[in-house]
């Protein structure tokens, strides 16, 4: 096989990765946005059954509601840190 021309040499060496950074970006691209669709599904879910079970037990005060919203925030955000340490 024959060598090829030393402009092609020289043009690797400028740029050898020409191709490989943007893959790279959508690839965190493409993590950071479900690591965001994760997080709002789990506060969805806790919030949505807290009210699920504040209607089941007649509650005036949004008791459970609170509660679980304030828990899955923080389960999210953990889920977040486990993630990506």
């Amino acid at each position: 096989m024959p060598e090829p021309a030393p402009w092609v040499m020289i043009l690797q060496i400028m740029n050898p990765n020409k191709y490989q950074k943007p893959k790279k970006k959508f690839d965190d691209f493409i993590q950071y946005s479900s690591l965001a669709i994760e997080m709002v599904a789990i506060m969805g879910i806790g919030t949505g059954a807290g009210i699920i079970i504040d209607h089941w037990l007649n509650l005036k005060f949004p008791a459970f509601t609170l509660g679980l919203m304030i828990l899955s925030v923080i389960g999210a955000i953990y889920h977040a840190i486990r993630k990506f340490l």
